[in-house]
This record gives C-alpha cells, structure tokens and sequence, in this order.
C-alpha cells in the first residue's frame, strides 16, 4: 500500500473545529476566509482522488498534494489518479496539482505558492510534526489539520507505465486548465530525465477560436514552468516556443516518447514520418483522451471537451483590465468608448446597450452628417479628392470616396486628418449635451475609435471582434461589394488584435442572438459597480 500527502492553506480562527464541522456536514466557507493555497497530505496513494473531493472545496487558489511513500506500484496508481484527481477538478475552481514523487528522506518540499494550511490522511497522525517540518514555504500562522479517511475509495490501477529519459510534449497551453495538466502529469510521469514542451507561437494559433485573446506565450511558458516544478522539481524541463508542428523532435536523436491527446494524435504520425525522413527512430506515442467539459456555465455554442477555446469564449463581457480613472474627462455621464472594424457587428452591440438605458453618439453617423452639401467639410471633400465624388444632389457618394481610400492608405490618411478633428469636437458636445439630459452612461462608437486614440476621451474602452473572413462576407452582403472590395476595407483597419489591446471588456457577435444577450448583460453588470461607485463619492 502506498503512501500519499495533501498540502492545504486556511486561514481561519478555531480552524481544526470549524473543519471538522464542515467536513461532517459538507457546508462550505465563506469565500473571503478561506485559505489561499493549502497541502495534503495522503498516506495511501490510491485514495488521493476520493480524499481530494472531500477537502477541495476549502481552498481559494492552490491546493497540492503530496505523496509520503513509495510503493511498488506508484506509477500505475498515480496514472489513474491523474485522470480522477484533474477530471474531478474540472466543475471547480481551485487548482490541483497532484505532486508526482513520494517523500524522500530528509527532503524539503519547496511549492512555487505559499502554504495556509497542511492537512493529512488521519493515518498520518503521529507523523505530522515531521510533515509540517518538511514543508519549506509555510505561512506565518500555518494551521494543520487531520482528515478522515475511513469511507475514503481507493481506485485500482492495472495500466503499466512505461518510462523514458527524453519525452516531448506540445501545445498551445493558453490559461492552463485541467487538460493541460493531465497532458503535462502524464508527461513528467512517463519521463526519468528531461521533458520537452513545445509552446506554439503566434504564427500556430491564428486558426484558433478568439486567438486575439490568448495570453502572450512568455505568459504561458511561465505558467508551464511553473507547474511542472511544482508536480515534479528533479526533472530537466525545456519549455520553449515552437514555429512549426515538429519543434526539435524531428532533428533531436534523443527523443523517444511524445505525449499526445486524441485530438493531436494526427500530428505524432506527421513527426515520425519527418524523423524516419531524417533517418530518425520514431517516436513512442502515448495517447490521452479528451475531457469532457462538464462546468455548469457550459453553453451549447462551447466545445463539450475542456478547452481553451471555452475559457476564451467566457471571457466575453468580463473585465479583461480593470479601467483606469481618467481624469482629463468629466466624470458624468459615464463613457464607453465602443470599438470594432467594419462589419463587426458593433452597431448592433450598441443597439443592445441602449436598451440597458446608454445613450447612444454614433460617430460614423456624425462624420456624414458633417459633410453634407454646404458644409464646410463637403467642400474640402470636394477639393481633396475630385469633384466626381459629388453626385448630383450635393451629397458625397460614399461609394467612390470609398473606392479611393481603401485601396490607398495614404489617401485614407488624409481623409482621416480633414475629418477627425471636426468629429470628435461634435462628439464631445454631443456627450455633455446628454448628460446634462440625465444620461448616466453614453456608449460612443466609432469604427476608427483604436486608430485614432479617442479612447482617451471615454472611461472605458469595449471592443467588439469577429473572424475577419466572417466580416468580409457580411460586408459583401450588406453593401453589395466583391470580395475583393469587401476584404480591402476589412484589411485597412485595425486588426482584432490592435481592437482588442487596451480593451476593458470585450464583444464577440459571432454566434447566436442568446449568446451576445449573454455577453450584454455580463458587461452591464460590471458596470453598475463602477457607475455606483462613482455616484458614491
């Protein structure tokens, strides 16, 4: 039988009672008291995913946990507790990381978090001075409490776990989530020596759901690191940015397993038929199966397996970054800046933020209003660009003026610079007039909002993206363009990525009408705690 630890962290007056209680009646704490990483541990491996269930709901942040004992049998326990311990922490928040080597004599565990709180499997009892000792990184004040283990279910393991030196691991690895530690544990698992973990590069994740939103990759190489170490600190890791699907498996001898999951499997066949090219062993390939996403947020537009991509599309209407007090502008009414390219589908956000009770600038609207037949700006117009964009009515024919600035940036430019400042002076007097009317919140959208930087004039910036081809095509559609025409006015402005940088809140209308209500109504209510904090002062 083997042996095994929970590190835990709580922070709690009376904490061996209150737990207890707890724990006997399954009620969980209050969120603002509980502890922020905590360590377990456990004195029968094969019990680890049945005691997690029972503590995990007592931690805000990290909960670890760590093995005392070595066995036999470890690696074949410690494969299906991976799988049990990360699929059981899929439908909760806090993050597991189940360490990977028993206690060796005289060790010191060192975590990259610090410790609230140790717990142990009551077996462990007369070994808790020295487990506590044990634990580098301890809090001040560090509570310790025993956990009852008696109706604890052990899961058998028959799998044999086959090792190697040198294992690759690959991946986009955006927000680590349960998946991505059960890929990376099976991994370091499998690995006696060093791991490799490829991360993609820009230049891989373009084709993926909202790439605009995954983290930068120092971010995510970071966040790798970083639970590997915890899981396993005695290995060699490389965790580095791959440009291709091959990184240095397809020129590095030394490689012989590569860890894959159901869904990139495909790409293992790819890396061994460049390997064999190069007169290369091929790989070993272990395969993991996908995990199905069972959170109760899941909505019918999200992937039934965990992923990223669902994390990114939650996101949605959530404050990316907490907005900045801007102390160049009133601070009544209250302005979101309203960003997207062409075709976005902002207007129509707009629409839904004016039924919440925005008001509502519209300066694309202000901008042709501002060059109709004798003012001042259709004469300019006239001037700069030829008479032939004036039809015979006065009016500028949006179309040719069209034509010429979005097949020219420089042409672009120059429009830009005869308009802008005559907008936005309208757009300012137009915001004071509707908050002298009584408005709280005026949304001012603007398709050159990014490029011109009039973000600096609202409180907030929301953007609004959509896939590029997708508003190419609902360009086409509206304005009766080619593709050609659609794709050039999509090209010349701002990419999602620049739309969504300095956002506060981001807007994606790409799927269903339910789904951006949803988005909608997620950013509304942000809202309201900055307008009311605001009107408090």
């Amino acid at each position: 039988m083997c042996n095994s630890v929970f590190l835990v962290s709580f922070t709690v007056v009376s904490l061996s009672i209150i737990i207890s209680f707890l724990l006997r009646n399954k009620q969980v704490p209050d969120f603002e008291t509980m502890p922020n990483n905590g360590l377990l541990f456990v004195a029968n491996a094969a019990k680890a995913h049945s005691l997690f269930t029972k503590v995990n709901q007592f931690v805000k942040n990290v909960l670890y946990i760590k093995i005392s004992n070595s066995c036999d049998n470890l690696l074949p326990i410690l494969n299906k507790q991976i799988v049990n311990v990360y699929n059981k922490a899929i439908s909760q928040n806090t993050d597991v990381r189940l360490m990977l080597k028993p206690i060796q004599s005289a060790e010191v565990i060192k975590t990259n978090h610090m410790i609230d709180l140790i717990l142990y499997e009551s077996d462990l009892a007369k070994h808790v001075e020295d487990l506590k000792q044990s634990v580098d990184n301890v809090e001040t004040g560090c509570k310790v409490q025993g956990v009852d283990s008696q109706d604890a279910e052990e899961t058998i393991a028959a799998e044999k776990v086959q090792t190697y030196e040198y294992v690759a691991v690959g991946g986009t690895f955006d927000r680590l989530h349960n998946g991505h530690k059960i890929l990376l544990s099976q991994a370091a698992l499998r690995s006696t020596k060093h791991l490799t973990v490829g991360v993609t590069d820009v230049n891989m994740i373009q084709s993926k759901v909202l790439w605009e939103l995954i983290e930068p990759i120092e971010k995510r190489i970071k966040g790798i690191r970083d639970f590997l170490t915890d899981i396993n600190p005695d290995l060699e890791y490389k965790v580095e940015p791959i440009q291709d699907l091959y990184g240095p498996t397809k020129s590095d001898p030394r490689y012989e397993l590569i860890i894959v999951s159901e869904e990139t499997k495909r790409g293992a066949v790819k890396i061994n038929e460049k390997r064999e090219e190069n007169g290369l062993r091929p790989l070993d390939v272990y395969v993991i199966g996908l995990a199905a996403d069972v959170t109760p947020q899941r909505s019918a537009e999200e992937e039934t397996k965990i992923s990223s991509s669902n994390q990114r599309m939650r996101l949605l209407g959530t404050v990316l970054r907490e907005p900045v007090p801007n102390p160049n502008i009133p601070r009544r009414p209250y302005v979101i800046g309203l960003a997207g390219g062409i075709a976005s589908g902002k207007s129509n956000i707009a629409e839904k933020l004016k039924s919440k009770g925005a008001a509502i600038v519209n300066c694309d609207i202000i901008a042709h209003e501002l060059y109709k037949p004798g003012l001042p700006l259709n004469q300019t117009l006239s001037e700069v660009f030829g008479g032939h964009i004036i039809m015979e009515n006065g009016e500028v024919d949006r179309r040719k003026l069209g034509q010429i600035v979005f097949s020219d940036k420089d042409q672009l430019e120059k429009l830009n610079q005869i308009v802008w400042p005559a907008v936005i002076e309208e757009t300012q007097r137009r915001i004071k007039a509707l908050g002298e009317e009584g408005y709280k919140v005026v949304v001012m959208e603007a398709a050159v909002m990014v490029r011109a930087k009039w973000y600096k004039y609202c409180h907030q910036l929301w953007s609004v993206i959509i896939p590029p081809n997708e508003a190419v095509k609902r360009l086409q559609e509206r304005n009766n363009l080619s593709e050609d025409e659609a794709r050039k006015r999509v090209e010349v402005q701002p990419s999602n990525l620049e739309q969504v940088a300095a956002a506060n809140i981001v807007f994606s209308p790409y799927w269903s009408y339910e789904y951006t209500q949803s988005q909608i109504d997620k950013a509304w209510e942000h809202l309201q705690l900055y307008i009311n904090n605001d009107t408090s002062k």
